[in-house]
């Protein structure tokens, strides 16, 4: 079986996996000044249709997964919802 995401293209089921889309997180206090770099990437489709790496951030304290860059973060609350890979 290939990717889940490829499961669950409309063309071979009833069911589309919603994209969230990349935006100013309002992050809590602790996540702000402890975020670290996990090694890992989040695959994310990007506005114009393109495949992006979003590097994985990790809080030291309270310890929420973040995908993003810029200033601009995904929550990773579900690590399932999301393809993710070691960095190229």
């Amino acid at each position: 079986m290939g990717s889940l995401s490829e499961h669950f293209m409309p063309a071979n089921s009833g069911y589309a996996i919603h994209r969230v889309s990349l935006g100013y997180e309002r992050l809590p206090e602790c996540c702000r000044t402890g975020l670290a770099d996990c090694g890992l990437s989040v695959r994310h489709l990007g506005t114009s249709g393109d495949e992006v790496l979003l590097p994985l951030l990790k809080c030291g304290e309270c310890g929420r997964y973040y995908a993003g860059s810029g200033g601009r973060f995904i929550p990773v609350d579900n690590p399932l919802k999301y393809e993710i890979t070691g960095r190229r």
